[in-house]
């Protein structure tokens, strides 16, 4: 009797630790960037077309996570004939999920809000 209220008590702590621990990376993962300035501009992602690369005169945006980044910084990637282009000019949140997003995060300026 006691050894299956030990396993139940054992099982019920995984259990919680499991939901602890996955429900923290969740929060952690849609957290908003930190420091990101006040009263940003909001852009839809119709509005983000013009930023797509194809004009040099114009800064470079990508839409990720509810943010807008601008990647001019790193303009060769995403240029018209770029490697990246497909991902400028839109919401790219999708495909920056897997992999990118954090470099993205990281190395490039929040200009804006992602408006829904």
């Amino acid at each position: 009797m006691r050894t299956v209220m030990n396993k139940k008590i054992i099982a019920l702590f995984v259990i919680v630790l499991g939901v602890a621990i996955g429900s923290t990376y969740f929060i952690a993962k849609r957290q908003m960037v930190s420091g990101v300035p006040q009263n940003l501009p909001h852009y839809h992602e119709a509005d983000l077309a013009p930023f797509d690369g194809s004009n040099a005169d114009k800064p470079i945006y990508i839409g990720l996570d509810g943010y807008v980044y601008d990647v001019s910084k790193g303009k060769e990637y995403y240029i018209t004939g770029g490697s990246y282009h497909y991902l400028a000019g839109r919401d790219s949140s999708k495909e920056l999920d897997l992999i990118g997003g954090e470099i993205i995060k990281r190395e490039y300026p929040v200009v804006g809000v992602l408006a829904k």
